[in-house]
């Protein structure tokens, strides 16, 4: 699908995974553009679609050669057939933001650019600075553990007795603070998000990853007790000007285990909270924040507290409950960025609308909900408030929809093979 030259603006998202084709299905939901779509390689997600077009580039890790490419797409897009109309650049990954952070002042000739700037960027994601801010801010967050692969003098040997004194026993969740140098990793064993059961394979981790030549901080924290369903998210859109706007916040029903994919949500309720609304205001407040911005928590039993995980520099991954409640993203991003700014009344919105989002076929999700909430999901889904972000009736290739179909029974795989007994 070609661009038409009439379109009034074009969305440029880099990226291929769901959550870039969510974002180009929103802007052609509430606006009927086509986006351009960066991914490093076509996939089924993006592949014979009709609302999108994919314009694929494979060495997205050559930075220069990246933005010659992303700019050369600034250059064809901007000419439209009245003369030149605004681009808004998206990253669907949070490599795509830091690329987009460190090379804005080019990028701005051409596009758009609705993210903050780096400094802020470190601020926000870095994990190890993240828990400096949430312990400032008296935001609760697990017991943690920040491992400096880079520093000579850390001593792998002393770990053991540095979880001990921040009273973070084992087995404890490991994960990088450079999610972005992480996943350009390779060695045995490799996930995203590791749980290490003893001192051993804590030590035997920490060394695997340090000798594949991985340079940033490892964060080792509290493994909060209970299942995916503890899960939380609360996403926010923040003016120009710094002020937050809109939030929309859900519990995750199932996460995805797969290790390539683990801590991904598969099934989402969106439904209100006014903690993590509350902890995510004085946050963003604090590091005046500009455009999306998303949280992962967890609702720790053993004190009724959200634990505050991390904050996404961008929309999720799955933002695609947002939209699906009612509330299409598309529409801050125009409305901000493009347009006169969002209106004044009302200045915050938490959107209330329950809605069960997912990309498992019904029959799976319905064994792995929890009990809690297994009455309401039951409700959503006997009304129809349900939605799966690849189901748009615009698609009509027949190629897609049978790649929709493989891709979504393939989750009885792939649940069968790495999903713990429900």
């Amino acid at each position: 699908m070609r661009i038409p030259s009439e379109q009034s603006f074009v969305p440029v998202i880099l990226g291929g995974d769901i959550g870039t084709y969510s974002l180009a299905r929103e802007f052609h939901q509430e606006h009927g553009a086509i986006s351009a779509v960066v991914p490093s390689v076509m996939t089924g997600i993006v592949d014979h679609s009709r609302i999108l077009d994919a314009r694929p580039f494979a060495d997205q890790g050559n930075e220069a050669a990246f933005l010659d490419f992303v700019i050369s797409l600034g250059r064809e897009f901007s000419a439209g057939a009245s003369g030149p109309r605004p681009l808004l650049l998206l990253g669907g990954a949070d490599q795509h933001i830091r690329f987009i952070a460190r090379n804005a002042e080019r990028l701005r000739v051409w596009f758009t650019v609705p993210y903050v700037g780096e400094s802020q960027l470190d601020r926000a994601t870095e994990k190890d600075a993240f828990y400096e801010l949430c312990r400032s801010l008296d935001i609760p967050f697990p017991g943690t553990v920040v491992h400096d692969c880079a520093d000579a003098a850390a001593d792998i040997e002393a770990l053991p007795a540095r979880l001990a004194e921040a009273t973070v026993p084992l087995p404890a969740i490991v994960k990088p603070s450079d999610g972005v140098a992480w996943g350009q990793l390779e060695f045995a064993g490799k996930k995203k998000v590791h749980t290490v059961a003893t001192e051993a394979e804590l030590k035997d981790l920490v060394s695997k990853a340090t000798a594949a030549g991985y340079a940033g901080t490892l964060v080792i924290q509290d493994l909060i007790p209970g299942g995916d369903s503890g899960m939380h998210i609360a996403t926010f859109f923040s003016d120009q000007s710094g002020k937050v706007r809109f939030a929309s916040c859900g519990r995750v029903i199932v996460e995805e285990h797969a290790p390539g994919a683990l801590g991904n949500s598969a099934a989402i309720v969106a439904q209100p909270n006014d903690v993590a609304i509350e902890a995510g205001t004085k946050m963003l407040n604090e590091l005046g924040w500009t455009g999306f911005s998303m949280f992962d928590m967890k609702l720790d039993p053993r004190d009724g507290s959200y634990k505050f995980f991390e904050l996404n520099p961008r929309l999720g991954r799955n933002h695609f409950y947002i939209s699906a409640a009612g509330a299409n993203v598309s529409r801050f991003y125009v409305q901000e960025f493009l347009q006169d700014g969002l209106p004044e009344d009302p200045e915050f919105t938490q959107f209330q609308d329950e809605h069960l989002y997912t990309i498992l076929p019904l029959r799976l999700l319905r064994r792995y909900v929890p009990e809690d909430m297994k009455q309401k999901v039951e409700k959503l889904i006997s009304s129809k408030s349900y939605s799966h972000p690849l189901f748009y009736r615009k698609e009509t290739d027949p190629r897609r929809w049978y790649y929709i179909l493989v891709s979504t029974l393939n989750h009885y795989r792939k649940f069968k093979r790495h999903y713990p007994a429900p």
